[in-house]
């Protein structure tokens, strides 16, 4: 029987090198191990995934709401005095936009 170790991506049925007989299926412990790693890889990615969850989860704590609007590096360069001119610039443009408007009646 041939040992394949976690990380290959070999198949699991034993080797027939000395055998003129079809495969007749695997064996109970190339089932366990073959479970083992598909336990071990639905882990992985669970545990990934909450990483990544939990980073964001800090980072709108760390940063607020506009965490969920920029990138991190984004979000650190900002300060009050770019918001506040933000705000500036959109409320002339919405102004602006609503004289127009009155106007053309």
């Amino acid at each position: 029987m041939s040992e394949t170790s976690i990380g290959s991506n070999q198949n699991v049925m034993p080797s027939t090198a000395g055998r003129n007989t079809a495969w007749s299926g695997m064996t109970l412990a190339e089932l366990q191990r073959a479970r083992a790693k598909a336990l071990v890889r639905r882990e992985v990615g669970r545990s990934q995934m909450q990483q990544q969850v939990d980073g964001m989860k800090s980072n709108v704590e760390s940063n607020g709401i506009r965490a969920l609007m920029f990138s991190p590096t984004e979000v650190t360069r900002l300060k009050t005095a770019d918001y506040v001119l933000l705000g500036v610039k959109l409320s002339r443009f919405l102004l602006n936009l609503r004289a127009k408007r009155r106007r053309k009646r």
